[in-house]
């Protein structure tokens, strides 16, 4: 059966005109070369991806994976044009309690419902989003689709400023507006 499934192959490639083997072949052999080069650790399906609108830093920024260190994850800003609220999780991946005692949107400090924001040990605590936990801007001066900075001030984590997208509170982020 072999042998007559390798003898429809060389019936076939003889059925190729000479002039065009060559070509074929060359091109078969390119897309087999070309076809590896998004391969290896540097192709870009193996590099980090938000796939969210917020931003996502640690402090301190170098730190490794199995150093004491602080994620911000997915920090936004949802605002109808006058008043803006903070959306956020923050994950102490520490053996010791931080607390977020300030943030400002732009120039602007947050008001925190509740007072200052405990991240305990290997804990996680969201802000927004339809929480309890609630930072809020009265007249934030920022619109939606603009960028702004956000600075997030901690007992031991120290500060932190980064550059945030602003949402409108309407769609998909209508639940998150209520608070704005």
């Amino acid at each position: 059966m072999a042998s007559g499934y390798a003898g429809a192959m060389t019936r076939s490639l003889a059925l190729v005109p000479p002039g065009l083997r060559l070509p074929i072949v060359a091109a078969v052999s390119a897309l087999l070369v070309l076809s590896g080069c998004a391969a290896g650790q540097s192709a870009q399906t193996s590099q980090p991806y938000n796939p969210s609108d917020g931003r996502n830093v640690n402090i301190p920024a170098d730190a490794g994976f199995d150093d004491p260190y602080l994620a911000v994850r997915n920090a936004l800003v949802v605002s109808d044009g006058g008043a803006a609220s903070l959306t956020v999780t923050l994950v102490n991946n520490s053996d010791e309690a931080d607390v977020l005692t300030e943030a400002t949107i732009g120039d602007q400090p947050a008001t925190f419902v509740g007072g200052a924001v405990e991240i305990g040990p290997r804990q996680r605590v969201a802000i927004g989003g339809g929480t309890e936990r609630i930072a809020l801007v009265r007249e934030g001066g920022v619109q939606p689709g603009d960028w702004t900075e956000l600075t997030l001030n901690f007992t031991r984590a120290g500060s932190t400023t980064i550059d945030v997208l602003v949402i409108a509170s309407d769609d998909e982020y209508a639940a998150l507006g209520e608070s704005a």
